[in-house]
Parts: C-alpha cells; sequence; structure tokens
C-alpha cells in the first residue's frame, strides 16, 4: 500500500497513491465535494464554502463581505462545516455582506482584537505602524472564527480579475505525459506556503481539506486518469536563496518533469532586491535543466502578507520579473495579482490561516484551482 505521511509538517511521497486517512478513505470526504471545492471561483455558478470572517467595527454589528454577489445563500456553517447557523436568527444577507444578528451565536472579532497597541505574548507580532501589534496564531484561532458560506451568485457578478489559462504551448512536455496516459512526476518546492501550513489537515482540524499541492495531485489524477508520483520538499520560514543551495540535494535528486516553485513570501519580508531575487529562482531552474533538460516549471507569484503587519513589504516587486520568466518550459501561477484583487473585496482576515501570511483552506483552493488550471484544459 503506498501513502504520504508528515514529517515534522512536510507531506512525504511514500508511493504513488495519496491517502489521508486509515483504509484510503480520506477523513475530507465526510464533509466536502472535492469536484466542488476544485470548481475555479471564477468560472462557478455556486460558491461552495468561501470562507468569511464576521468583523464587529464600533457599535456595528459584525459583519463580512461575500465576493460575489448572491442570488441565494444556501448555508452559512461554522469553517469545520459541522455547525449550520439560521438565517434570520443567527445572520442576515444585506448589500452583499453576511451581517450577524444581535443575537447571534456567530463567534466574531472586534478591530481592535486585530490590531492593538499592547503585545501579547504568543498572540501577536508587530504591525507596520510602530508600537502597534497584529493578532497573530497557528493554532487554529483565526479558522474558529471563519464562517463556511455557500451560495449562488448573481450572473451578473463575475470575476473581474486574473484568469489563469492552459498553458500546454508553455509546458508541452508535462502537458504530453498527462495526455498520453503517461506519469508525471511533481516536485513542490518552497516555503511554509507550499508545505500546507495552517490547512485544515496540518491543524488536523475539519473538514482536512488537503494541502493545495495535494489537491492539486488530486484534480490531475482524477481528470486524466493518470499516475502523478510527487514529493513535496519545501520547508517552512525559507527564502528563494535557501531554495537554490539546495536544489540538487531536494530537487535534482528526485528527477522530476515538473517542479512547482513557490518562493517569495518570506524574501519579500526580507527586502530581498528583486534582481537578487529573480537571479535566485532563475538559479534554481537552470541547476535542475543543468541535470534534467527536460524537466518543466511552474514559478508561483506570492500571495500577499497581511498588509497591517511588518511581514507585508516588497512582495508586489517580484510579479513583474516573475511574469518575465515565462517562456517555453515555464508558467507562471499569478497568486499575487489574484490575491490582490480578492483584497479588493474581501479582508485580510477571510482568507487567511495566521493573520500573518498563511493562507486558509479557502486561499489554499484559490492555488489549487489556479495552478491546476494552467495543466487542466
Amino acid at each position: 500500500m503506498f501513502k504520504i505521511i508528515a514529517v515534522f509538517g512536510l507531506m512525504v511521497l511514500i508511493g504513488p497513491k495519496l491517502s489521508w486517512a486509515q483504509n484510503d478513505r480520506p477523513a475530507w470526504e465526510t464533509y466536502v465535494n472535492m469536484d466542488h471545492f476544485l470548481q475555479p471561483f471564477w468560472k462557478a455558478d455556486t460558491i461552495y464554502s468561501e470562507a468569511v470572517q464576521p468583523i464587529k467595527d464600533g457599535d456595528k454589528n459584525a459583519e463580512g463581505r461575500l465576493l460575489f454577489k448572491a442570488k441565494k445563500i444556501i448555508t452559512v456553517k461554522d469553517t469545520y462545516l459541522q455547525k449550520e447557523y439560521k438565517k434570520g436568527k443567527d445572520w442576515k444577507y444585506k448589500n452583499g455582506k453576511i451581517v450577524l444578528t444581535a443575537k447571534s451565536t456567530v463567534p466574531w472579532f472586534t478591530r481592535n482584537e486585530l490590531l492593538f497597541d499592547q503585545k501579547k505574548e504568543g498572540t501577536s507580532l508587530p504591525a507596520k505602524q510602530e508600537g502597534r501589534f497584529v493578532l497573530f496564531s497557528e493554532g487554529g484561532l483565526l479558522q474558529s472564527r471563519q464562517l463556511a458560506v455557500t451560495y449562488i451568485k448573481e450572473k451578473t457578478s463575475t470575476w473581474e480579475g486574473v484568469r489563469p489559462a492552459y498553458a500546454a504551448n508553455l509546458l508541452p512536455a508535462a502537458s504530453a505525459k498527462l495526455n498520453n496516459g503517461q506519469p508525471l512526476k511533481i516536485v513542490f518546492y518552497g516555503n511554509s506556503i507550499e508545505t500546507g501550513a495552517n490547512s485544515s489537515i496540518t491543524l488536523n482540524q475539519a473538514p482536512f481539506l488537503p494541502t493545495w499541492p495535494e489537491m492539486i495531485v488530486y484534480n490531475l489524477r482524477n481528470h486524466y486518469g493518470n499516475a502523478v508520483p510527487f514529493k513535496n520538499v519545501s520547508r517552512g520560514g525559507m527564502s528563494a536563496k535557501w531554495g537554490l543551495e539546495n536544489t540538487n540535494t531536494l530537487v535534482n535528486v528526485e528527477n522530476p518533469d515538473l517542479v512547482i516553485i513557490g518562493f517569495g513570501m518570506n524574501d519579500g519580508t526580507g527586502k530581498v532586491p528583486p534582481g537578487i531575487f529573480i537571479e535566485q529562482i532563475k538559479g534554481i531552474i537552470q541547476t535542475v535543466r543543468s541535470a534534467n533538460p527536460q524537466c518543466e516549471f511552474i514559478v508561483i507569484a506570492t500571495m500577499l502578507a497581511n498588509p497591517e503587519a511588518i511581514h507585508s513589504q516588497i512582495q508586489s516587486e517580484y510579479l513583474k520579473p516573475v511574469t518575465a520568466l515565462a517562456g517555453q518550459g515555464i508558467a507562471i501561477a499569478d497568486m499575487t495579482s489574484i490575491h490582490g484583487e480578492l483584497l479588493r473585496h474581501k479582508a485580510y482576515q477571510d482568507m487567511t490561516g495566521n493573520n500573518i501570511n498563511h493562507p486558509n483552506d479557502y486561499l489554499a483552493r484559490w492555488y489549487a484551482q489556479v495552478i491546476s488550471a494552467l495543466l487542466i484544459p
């Protein structure tokens, strides 16, 4: 039996079959329809389990915004998809927002709980504003107060951001393998975002949604019926410099067909100049190609950090040079622009697992959907 095990938070390939639970029945099957969850948000008529964090400003009732205008709200549940909240009793829908009632049992944050003046040991990190702090938690605190809203969107409400396109012209070898029924070996190489940090499976919390690299592999296997062996050699806290230094020992030894590279968040926080950052990404690609000329790449332009946190620095400055890498054998997954567009409509807390720089299950699904769209027509 082939399985995947977690070693210090990293998902490690033991064989070519995904397994997230005993007896090969993944725990998420109890809670979600994975095909629904992987349907691209920018195409879907029904939006499944969009994350919403109710936030209370002053005397107003706590509220959270949906990405699209809703024609009909189907369910409003907790983030664990276990408790359903009642319309009228717990919430109402108004002007694109889920608004909590005065007697609602839905948990929420006040604005002052998210950004405050007094440091709180273990649950705060420095804010950009000097002398202030932002809420921080890796243990599921954010998720415990987020909602999962399923709704049918208004036909006139559409996604106005980047729409990823099938990249067979840029990734001809990978596309040929997938379409010809051949195995496609993938290596994921990046930082904590790419390890799946703060996904519900890594927190051992319902709905136990797989990490976004695992969702991509599921999607490819489900669509093509191919073997898609993979290895995730990402490591939390790392930058492209570490990636370049360890390419031979972590990536080349796997002899991959496709490498999905996800650095930039920590580099941006450390203000690594864009020119240096992009040369390190190029160095990773060149190092792999020197050992394996047929290997192809997807390079991710990173999601953004909480704009109120000190971690938010120059991440967006990497988008232009990363985009310029696109060419034969290299496709780009532009999560920078997509996250930026999402933040025009939704709060950062709707989409984060730690309130600093990690996605929750909802934003992880965007990662999976965007990268899958490059490989599935």
